[in-house]
C-alpha cells in the first residue's frame, strides 16, 4: 500500500511553498526515465551513502545498483580493490578519480558559475528535462549548461520568473551549451534533441 508523504511546514514558510506548488503544478507534464552515467552499487554502507550525496553534489549523474551492471562501463564498488574504502577519507580526490576515469567528454551534463547548484536529468531519444536546485540561498545569474548531444532551443521554467529563454545557445563539438540568466531555488529546462543523444 502506498502512503502519500507529510509536510511539516513552518507557517513563517506557508507563502514561498505555496507559490512553488503552484509553479510544480504549471510545469508541462513529463514522464522521463533518469539519464546516468555510471552505477554505484549500493550495499547499505554509510559510506557509499556519503559517496552519492559527494557525486550528486559534483553532478556526476549515476544510477544505483545492487549489483555490477554491464549497461556502465564504470560501477562504483566502494571496499573493492579499484575503490578502497579509504579512498572516500578524502571527497576532493575520489571525486576528482571518478572524474577523471568518466572523462568531462563523456560526462552527460556539466554545470558552470557556481558551486551550489544539484541537477538530475532525465530523457530519452527524443527530448529531455533537466532539474537544477540552488542550495546556495542566493540567487544566481548567467548559469552555464553543457549538454552532450545535440538540442534545439528551448525555455527554462524557473521558479518565481516564470517562463524564460535560454542565451547564448550554442551546438557544436557533439554537445550543446547555453546559459541560464537567472533562478532563485529551482529551474526546469525542457529541450527537444536535433537528432538521438542516447
Amino acid at each position: 500500500m502506498r502512503t502519500a508523504p507529510v509536510l511539516k511546514i513552518d507557517p513563517a514558510d506557508l507563502k514561498n511553498v505555496g507559490e512553488m506548488l503552484t509553479f510544480l503544478e504549471g510545469l508541462p507534464a513529463v514522464d522521463l526515465p533518469a539519464v546516468a552515467d555510471f552505477a554505484v552499487v549500493d550495499e547499505g554502507s554509510a559510506v557509499t551513502g556519503e559517496v552519492m550525496n559527494l557525486l550528486a553534489r559534483r553532478n556526476l549523474l549515476f544510477q544505483v545498483v545492487k549489483a555490477p551492471s554491464p549497461r556502465f562501463r564504470l560501477n562504483i564498488a566502494m571496499g573493492s580493490r579499484e575503490y578502497p574504502t579509504a579512498d572516500a577519507a578524502d571527497p576532493s580526490a575520489f571525486a576528482l578519480k571518478i572524474r577523471r576515469q568518466l572523462t568531462d567528454e563523456q560526462r552527460t551534463v556539466r554545470v558552470y558559475g557556481s558551486e551550489v547548484v544539484i541537477c538530475r536529468l532525465t530523457g530519452d531519444a527524443g527530448r529531455i528535462r533537466l532539474h537544477l536546485i540552488n542550495y546556495g540561498g542566493r540567487d544566481i545569474e548567467g548559469l552555464r549548461i553543457r549538454l552532450r548531444g545535440a538540442y534545439r532551443e528551448g525555455d527554462a521554467f524557473v521558479a518565481g520568473a516564470g517562463r524564460l529563454a535560454l542565451t547564448d545557445f550554442a551546438v557544436a563539438g557533439g554537445a550543446t551549451e547555453f546559459s541560464l540568466p537567472r533562478m532563485a531555488t529551482y529551474a526546469v529546462i525542457d529541450l527537444m534533441a536535433a537528432r538521438s543523444a542516447f
